[in-house]
């Protein structure tokens, strides 16, 4: 009876001693995989994407409470990451941008390539689209209108082309010479809004 206690005894005194830092999953505080919010993405130079990065145990389900990722871009040259995860293209070429949590990473790859000097805008119902359009700078955005009368009133910045008064059936051309962002609305129909995005 006194060994059989003994043994007893020694069996859960090892039992105590065993852990650290591993989780019953096997990864550091339960981490045993990261998952991005895209395997790819591509930006034009000047464009940001907001990436995140959540951290999964080993039977795929989300890590309460786990630490914050770490970010890191493998060529700044064309992308660089905050430590929050926001992505901002540099420069045409590929980059892949990591995340690293608890000692497991994922990546995300990121394209920049040139931005086209040519888009056209179309009108389907009474919104505008592409909502954003992306260009170079002297860049043209084609704005076709359809049967319905529209109007593409841009918001006051500097380098805004010239308004374009209700118009149907027809496209008009604007060019875009001031590398940045403008909004514009048609004033006939409420919430019919976009954005050209002039980049260099």
């Amino acid at each position: 009876m006194i060994q059989k206690v003994l043994v007893l005894s020694a069996v859960l005194g090892i039992a105590a001693c065993g852990g650290g830092t591993e989780g019953p999953t096997g990864g550091a505080n339960g981490v045993a995989s990261v998952r991005m919010i895209a395997n790819a993405i591509s930006l034009f130079p000047g464009q940001t994407e907001q990436l995140s990065a959540t951290a999964l145990t080993a039977s795929g389900s989300t890590v309460p409470n786990a630490p914050v990722a770490t970010w890191q871009s493998g060529n700044n040259g064309v992308a660089t990451v905050t430590a929050g995860g926001l992505v901002t293209a540099v420069g045409n070429g590929q980059t892949d941008i990591t995340a690293t949590i608890s000692g497991k990473s994922a990546t995300t790859r990121v394209t920049v390539g040139a931005a086209p000097l040519n888009v056209i805008v179309d009108m389907p119902g009474n919104t505008f689209s592409p909502f954003t359009s992306t260009i170079r700078v002297s860049g043209t955005v084609a704005f076709r209108f359809p049967a319905t009368l529209h109007n593409v009133i841009f918001k006051t910045a500097t380098g805004a082309p010239q308004d374009i008064l209700p118009i149907n059936n027809t496209t008009v051309n604007r060019v875009f010479n001031t590398v940045g962002t403008f909004a514009y609305d048609c004033t006939l129909h409420n919430g019919m809004s976009g954005e050209v995005v002039v980049v260099n």
